[in-house]
């Protein structure tokens, strides 16, 4: 007596393939509901084209001496700090990791990437942890009578903030 629940060896290749097809759909799913397409805390973020960013220096009080850092992007857009390089004189730098794209943190007057352990200097050179490039430098203008820099935040970065 054969078994009724037994087919034959095609419905066990169409059977895979559904199950294939459905495990594929609900990854997918689950991508779409992350809306960033990572699974965990945060994922890339990505920004493209060019915005601007008008910072006050008297709103950041690390910025008032020489060798002053501070990151001053307000928590939107694209991670930035600024780094008083002279009297009148300032580097902005994306906040962005060039290893994986993770958020880099001020540290004291320098910067550190806490997924890596990348160490920058107070000018975004590299100085240790995971072997990567320098900071990227983003183009400011300082204005003295206004008291302000713009800071031009271009092109396509992504970041992590894992």
């Amino acid at each position: 007596m054969a078994d009724e629940h037994t087919c034959d060896p095609s419905c066990a290749l169409r059977r895979r393939e559904f199950l294939g097809a459905a495990a594929l759909t609900a990854l997918t799913l689950l991508e779409a509901a992350c809306g960033d397409g990572q699974i965990g805390p945060a994922g890339p973020a990505s920004t493209t084209g060019s915005t601007t960013l008008v910072v006050t220096l008297s709103q950041y009080s690390a910025l008032g001496a020489v060798g002053g850092v501070a990151r001053v992007d307000g928590g939107s857009g694209a991670p930035v700090a600024l780094v008083r390089t002279g009297a009148t004189s300032f580097t902005a730098l994306s906040l962005i990791c060039p290893h994986q794209g993770f958020t880099v943190t001020v540290n004291g007057n320098a910067f550190y990437c806490p997924a890596h352990g990348a160490r920058f200097s107070g000018t975004g050179v590299w100085t240790g942890g995971q072997r990567t490039t320098n900071m990227v430098t983003l183009a400011s203008t300082y204005d003295a009578t206004a008291g302000t820099i713009t800071v031009t935040r271009s092109g396509s970065s992504a970041r992590r903030d894992d």
